[in-house]
């Protein structure tokens, strides 16, 4: 990896929101986790089918209200993905475009999609690696530099794994990557603000569950209209 990149990526998202963003990740999962186990539609296996998707969108939903707040110092708007009718939480800092992404381990990447690799196309290795281009030439020349928040879950719902990962238009090496979690635990002051794994309140709770419900609404309304 380029040491260069990684100064970069870590200036962008620096370890001082380290604590924060893995309370984001945290929350988000048990706030889904919660849902299912509390609503009856849910806790079936249709329920458990959706898990993922809800664990997404709960993340999602919880990154997006922390920066909404500023205890994240980031730009964080939902948008509709490139191709079909699904969205995710563009995450902005500096140069740097995000996007949050599950993985099966910190060196792996996400399951192929059409739009993260279109979304990845912009980290072109061939200008990383020209050695007359300093990297504000290169950053110069690309309209963002693109990164996953990557993270692992199981089906406890313990966060793995979470790292910012920057990846190349082609090929399966990261460019540059920070694992959040071995950053923090590295960190000899205690992390500020609640603690990462402290569920959120009720008033959230009841604001997510209305997210999803509008969200399922929305997607209704999408069919009818097909129809």
């Amino acid at each position: 990896m380029d040491g260069k990149l990684m100064t970069r990526l870590s200036t962008a998202f620096p370890a001082s929101t380290d604590a924060e963003t893995i309370r984001a990740i945290s929350e988000g999962i048990f706030l889904a986790d919660d849902l299912i186990a509390h609503t009856p539609l849910l806790k079936t296996v249709v329920g458990s089918d959706l898990r993922g998707h809800i664990r997404r969108a709960g993340i999602m939903f919880r990154f997006h209200g922390l920066c909404q707040r500023g205890d994240l110092p980031y730009e964080a708007e939902m948008v509709k993905m490139p191709y079909g009718n699904w969205h995710w939480l563009e995450i902005r800092s500096g140069q740097f475009k995000a996007h949050i992404c599950r993985t099966v381990g910190i060196d792996e990447f996400p399951v192929d999609a059409l739009s993260r690799q279109d979304a990845r196309l912009v980290n072109q290795r061939n200008l990383f690696t020209d050695n007359t281009l300093s990297l504000d030439e290169i950053a110069g020349r690309l309209r963002d530099l693109y990164v996953w928040l990557t993270f692992g879950v199981s089906r406890k719902g313990e966060l793995e794994h979470l790292c910012w990962a920057m990846p190349p238009a082609d090929g399966d090496d990261y460019l540059a990557l920070i694992d959040v979690l071995k950053r923090q635990s590295g960190r000899e002051l205690p992390p500020p603000g609640p603690s990462p794994t402290e569920p959120p309140n009720p008033l959230i709770k009841l604001r997510f569950k209305d997210h999803i419900e509008e969200q399922i609404l929305e997607e209704n309304k999408k069919e009818d209209k097909k129809n």
